[in-house]
């Protein structure tokens, strides 16, 4: 039995400036790290699909944030998912204006939905970005042996698995039975809370504050709201409120799920490289 199943103190320390340099700008985590393929592949991936999605958008996303400072100075844009990719989005809120005030008219820019996802993918993607750059910093501060049959796989993974997928970052770490039970529930509630709005819920216009829980689902939510892009209510549904607060709920409850693996993947990473107490001396 390992002694300890908590990273070093000064492997913490890493990790949390990780976490934040990640958020701050995708990418600089890993640069940090000396992980400078990852970094590039993350800080190019985030911003490609931010600038595309607000091109696209014609820039209303910005219709959806507020701007916070001190007397008349703003100093902080706040705008939720694309706020994870902080820095720049508070340089685009700077150099551009909405195309359109207030995103009423969803048929003057045809590919707005796609538009909305790719640039909230920028944010939730920095987010996990940032989740896989704290795991390559625990491997860095705690390498496994290298006699190590088979190695666990690091906790960014795990956590980056369940943005693929509900429950395949458990799965990866070899915890089926939680995998099933975690991904089936979520998926579920997700798509039953689409049914019941007739799946014509997951969009930002009319619903904007749910939206944002709905982004969170990952690569399924993703994909069913470009599926479903053209549907639209022309009546108000039994269940329509019960519908959002489920999928809604999906997203929120994907973060988890998320914590959740990074956090078995962590220890299982540190139970199989944990070394004896005198040979920590």
């Amino acid at each position: 039995m390992p002694n300890t199943l908590a990273p070093e103190a000064n492997t913490r320390e890493q990790i949390l400036k990780t976490v934040g340099f990640s958020i701050l700008i995708p990418g600089l985590g890993h640069f940090l790290n000396d992980r400078r393929g990852w970094a590039l592949f993350w800080f190019a991936s985030c911003q490609i699909t931010l600038v595309l999605g607000l091109i696209l958008a014609g820039f209303t996303q910005l219709d959806y944030g507020r701007t916070f400072g001190l007397g008349g100075t703003d100093l902080i844009f706040f705008l939720i998912p694309e706020g994870g990719n902080f820095i720049v989005i508070q340089l685009i809120a700077r150099m551009y204006d909405s195309m359109e005030f207030g995103g009423d008219f969803p048929d003057a820019f045809p590919l707005r939905n796609l538009g909305y996802i790719l640039s909230g993918m920028s944010g939730v993607l920095a987010m996990f970005g940032a989740a896989h750059a704290a795991g390559q910093a625990l491997a860095k501060g705690h390498p496994l042996p290298s006699n190590l049959a088979v190695k666990p796989i690091t906790a960014g993974r795990a956590a980056l698995f369940t943005l693929l997928c509900p429950g395949l970052g458990h799965w990866k770490t070899g915890r089926q039975f939680k995998a099933i039970l975690l991904g089936s529930s979520i998926l579920s509630l997700f798509f039953l809370g689409m049914a019941l709005g007739d799946f014509a819920d997951f969009n930002r216009v009319r619903h904007p504050y749910y939206w944002v829980g709905q982004m969170f689902m990952g690569a399924p939510g993703w994909l069913t709201s470009l599926v479903v892009s053209g549907r639209n209510f022309h009546a108000v549904m039994p269940y329509q409120d019960a519908g959002l607060l489920f999928t809604t709920s999906a997203g929120f409850f994907n973060v988890i799920v998320a914590l959740d693996a990074f956090h078995r993947a962590e220890h299982d990473w540190l139970t199989a490289g944990a070394k004896p107490k005198e040979e920590k001396a």
